[in-house]
């Protein structure tokens, strides 16, 4: 700011100077002989008391052009500072709010200082709107992670940390947050459901992932008389997974080979061609199953989720199942409680003949009342993808029997 105004001050030093220059500059001052008349009363312009324009020097010209263009420079010169120094401030501003953003991002994952550091060297910069961007975006990452591992920075020892990084910056299958883009999202442990598809016959098997790393995973294989499988013999297998009630992916895992151990896994290279489906709704079957039910308020079942204790027992009810599909029940009740069921209240039962071990949990989307009787349409609630498969396979054995029938 000082040198701002030093400028100014200088500036207007040389304007003064050559004004009364301008003014003074080609008068004549010879003795003239006293003839004075009214006529020299008279006002004149200043133009025509100057002498023509060839008897003023060169150096008039030369000197005023220098003085017009440093002037017009100058003025250039202090715009240009002067905008020059807004910008750099905004820019120091959105530096500053996108440093904030990267640490409150790190904070909030609990992301340690080693990989930290190795995300810096992933990205080969400091920079924080970068490393928010690949912070804010599962494919930005992995894209970086792929132009890692074309550089001359990569070495194959930083694999493991390559995997630990997307780990710690919760890039999982799991966080629907983020994008579901490759297999190396999918947690250990995580149950899939595969299918082998050859001449024609889909065999159908769940496994769970038992490891995986940044190039591959291994599975447990399905058993033949109880005797893993030997799935070395086809070059691929198909996979579709339920990620919550977003969507179900499909995708093809090309078979690496079998190890022939305790472990008996079967390797399977990752893959980034993952379709996304759109959730079908499930066929609907009509079905007449005598049902007892325990109903809970929607407050009453949360408390039940958290194991709480309740101030009162859930109500029992009766009913009957009039049709079923993998994403809910039409449930028939003659008799309703003295309370009003709500919309997500919730009732819990027992599906036999499902291979399912604890309850269903259904919560009610609309009642409809019809000649003395009530209609409650409910969706399932809190289905994992184990139970959303064995859902399916039931209703197909009830369609079989029915068609059978």
């Amino acid at each position: 700011m000082y040198q701002l105004i030093n400028s100014l001050n200088i500036l207007r030093r040389l304007l003064f100077i050559a004004a009364i220059w301008f003014l003074l500059c080609g008068i004549d001052r010879t003795p003239k002989k006293s003839n004075f008349t009214l006529k020299d009363l008279q006002t004149t312009n200043l133009i025509q008391t100057m002498p023509p324009m060839s008897e003023i020097p060169l150096s008039f010209y030369i000197i005023s052009s220098l003085l017009i263009v440093s002037l017009v420079g100058g003025i250039l010169t202090i715009r240009y500072l002067h905008k020059k120094k807004i910008q750099e401030g905004l820019d120091k501003i959105a530096e500053d709010q996108a440093q904030l953003a990267v640490d409150a991002q790190l904070e909030s994952r609990q992301v340690d200082d080693q990989d930290r550091n190795f995300l810096n060297e992933l990205c080969n910069t400091n920079d924080p709107s970068i490393l928010l961007q690949v912070l804010t975006s599962s494919e930005t990452f992995e894209k970086v992670v792929e132009e890692y591992k074309k550089s001359n920075r990569f070495s194959k020892s930083e694999i493991m940390k390559i995997a630990m990084l997307r780990k710690s910056l919760q890039f999982t299958f799991k966080n629907l947050k983020f994008n579901f883009i490759c297999t190396q999202m999918l947690e250990v442990g995580k149950h899939l459901e595969f299918q082998i598809r050859h001449k024609g016959r889909i065999i159908v098997f769940m496994s769970p992932i038992l490891d995986s790393n940044e190039t591959q995973m291994l599975i447990k294989p399905p058993t033949v008389k109880k005797r893993p499988a030997n799935l070395k013999q086809f070059s691929e297998l198909y996979c579709i997974v339920r990620r919550g009630n977003e969507a179900e992916y499909e995708f093809r895992l090309k078979i690496l080979g079998q190890l022939v151990t305790d472990l008996n896994a079967v390797i399977l290279r990752h893959t980034k061609n993952i379709r996304k489906l759109k959730i079908r709704v499930s066929e609907r079957l009509p079905v007449n199953i005598g049902m007892n039910f325990h109903f809970f308020t929607a407050i009453q079942y949360e408390l039940h989720q958290k194991g709480e204790p309740l101030e009162t027992k859930p109500k029992k009810l009766f009913g009957k199942i009039r049709d079923m599909s993998a994403g809910g029940i039409k449930v028939e009740i003659e008799k309703l409680p003295t309370e009003i069921i709500k919309k997500e209240d919730v009732f819990l039962f027992h599906l036999p003949y499902a291979s399912l071990r604890g309850n269903l949990a259904v919560s009610v989307v609309d009642v409809v009342a019809l000649q003395g009787k009530s209609n409650i349409h409910l969706k399932f609630k809190d289905v994992d993808m184990l139970t959303h498969i064995k859902l399916n396979q039931y209703l197909h054995r009830k369609k079989v029997k029915i068609q059978a029938a």
